[in-house]
């Protein structure tokens, strides 16, 4: 028990020897975790969308008014494209299911400057995957523009491409910035312990003379960045908390379930640049 008081003692002294390191070190340890939480729930977010359109039609077609209520009409529509190469299956979709389709997807609030529904109907075309080519799209498209009742068609497989091309770059990009600030949170972290380290080098020199063992002298040290790393940690967390707040206005799933995860990966940062630190300035 005496050991592990000295140990807590011993810590929170470094934290007072090294004010200023020790205050950047926690930033950066917070700004980190931020970004890591930022990535995480950007790109999960992302795959939800891409979740969504791929159960989605790979082409819409969208009627004009007269089509639209009139059933006889819309019935010919389909059974005419229907029978076009390439047609897996085809469904309508009614004015007023697009706007029960977009009410569930974003919710009322987005709905309420809107007089009346502003949602065309529209048949939507299951392709067979063969069929699916960019080729085989633009020429179904001649075909049906052909037809009387069509307002204008789209090719949400578009939309998917770009969303996913987007994704791949955002997590590249992502990447390369977080291990950037991973290296300097590593080397804030390191210097950080060695400048406390070098500030008791009397005291480090002393304990080895009176037979301390390295365990005894490193541990204080590797739980001074632990606890760096368990304050940046919560720092984190009330800001992912100020941000939800924030953006409360746009639909974000936070999957606030993993923020466990970011105290545990904090003091992992934290032991890990104690660790290093220490491990180097002691041998």
């Amino acid at each position: 028990m005496r050991k592990i008081l000295y140990f807590i003692v011993e810590a929170f002294r470094g934290f007072y020897q090294a004010k200023l390191m020790t205050f950047v070190s926690i930033m950066t340890i917070t700004a980190t975790l931020f970004l890591i939480c930022g990535v995480f729930i950007g790109l999960m977010n992302i795959d939800e969308v891409l979740r969504r359109t791929s159960d989605s039609a790979d082409v819409v077609v969208y009627l004009s008014e007269s089509a639209s209520v009139d059933s006889s009409a819309h019935a010919s529509l389909i059974d005419t494209v229907s029978k076009m190469s390439g047609v897996k299956g085809i469904f309508f979709i009614s004015k007023d299911s697009a706007w029960t389709v977009f009410e569930t997807l974003y919710g009322r609030e987005m709905l309420e400057a809107v007089n009346e529904n502003p949602f065309p109907a529209s048949l939507n075309i299951l392709l067979h995957e063969n069929s699916q080519s960019p080729d085989a799209v633009a020429a179904l498209r001649e075909k049906i523009l052909a037809l009387s009742g069509i307002v204008d068609i789209r090719y949400s497989k578009e939309w998917l491409d770009t969303i996913t091309r987007l994704r791949d770059r955002f997590y590249v990009i992502s990447l390369a910035a977080g291990l950037i600030i991973m290296l300097a949170l590593h080397s804030i972290i390191s210097n950080t312990i060695k400048l406390t380290i070098y500030a008791r080098r009397d005291l480090v020199r002393n304990m080895h003379y009176v037979g301390a063992t390295d365990l005894f002298i490193k541990m204080p040290f590797l739980l001074e960045g632990m606890l760096q790393g368990l304050i940046g940690s919560v720092l984190c967390i009330c800001a992912m908390v100020a941000a939800r707040v924030f953006l409360a206005h746009i639909s974000i799933n936070w999957y606030f379930s993993y923020l466990p995860l970011i105290i545990l990966i904090g003091v992992y940062f934290g032991w890990l640049g104690s660790w290093l630190a220490v491990r180097k300035f002691l041998v």
